[in-house]
């Protein structure tokens, strides 16, 4: 298979070089020449990795393979969930007030971990309204250390993260409080918001080609949901 792509991305060469030779005033045959040139650069990408993982035994980082041609920049995740042990696309994050406006959202080409994207959410807020919020809560990906939630309580008068692994009483009395559990509560809420940003805006699959407008379009979904939720209001 691999011997076979290659000959075909030869196949390929040739025929675009035979087709820049060829003079045209077609701006649509411009076009797909140049598209297809780009693709066979990163078909044949592809095959290099392929060829040093299946032939050569190499371990290829996932920063550094091609998941699609179509869009490079696509990642892969590995979020352990049952059903979708393997992922790709990119991590949207976001995050929401009780009134379901949306007031930071985040996407990167080369994603961070939830415990980053934690502090940037978190300097943000405190950026953009001049305080951190009164009560933060997110999942346990976000969970660094006991000690940072004892520090971020200093500031707020909550940070209803649950912690990963064993648990004290007292982190366990903490965890099944009423507050604590009312803010799970709303944390699990804003996948209501997410399902509306997929079902409604489109958030399940950018058509946009690139980076930076798969960016973009997160963007504009962000802010026609916020635009919807004043309507309503």
């Amino acid at each position: 298979m691999i011997e076979r792509v290659r000959r075909l991305c030869l196949s390929a060469r040739n025929f675009v070089a035979n087709a820049n030779r060829t003079a045209s005033c077609s701006l649509s045959a411009y076009g797909i020449v140049n598209n297809l040139r780009d693709l066979i650069t990163l078909a044949e990408r592809v095959v290099d990795q392929s060829e040093r993982i299946h032939l050569q035994g190499e371990k290829v980082p996932a920063s550094q393979r091609i998941f699609s041609i179509f869009e490079e920049h696509t990642e892969l995740f590995k979020r352990g969930k049952t059903q979708k042990p393997v992922e790709f696309g990119h991590l949207v994050s976001i995050a929401q007030t009780r009134e379901k406006y949306i007031t930071f959202y985040d996407i990167r080409e080369r994603s961070l971990h939830d415990t980053k994207l934690k502090e940037i959410a978190l300097s943000e807020h405190e950026e953009r309204f001049g305080a951190l919020p009164d009560k933060f809560t997110a999942d346990k990906n976000y969970y660094v250390s006991m000690d940072e939630i004892a520090e971020l309580e200093e500031q707020m008068s909550l940070c209803a993260i649950g912690k990963k692994g064993r648990r004290s009483q007292e982190e366990y009395d903490r965890e099944h409080s009423e507050e604590f559990k009312d803010m799970q509560r709303f944390r699990a809420g804003v996948e209501g918001s997410i399902s509306f940003l997929k079902r409604v805006l489109g958030l399940r699959r950018c058509l946009n080609k690139g980076f930076k407008h798969f960016a973009c379009t997160i963007g504009r979904m962000v802010f026609c949901h916020n635009l919807l939720i004043l309507s309503r209001s």
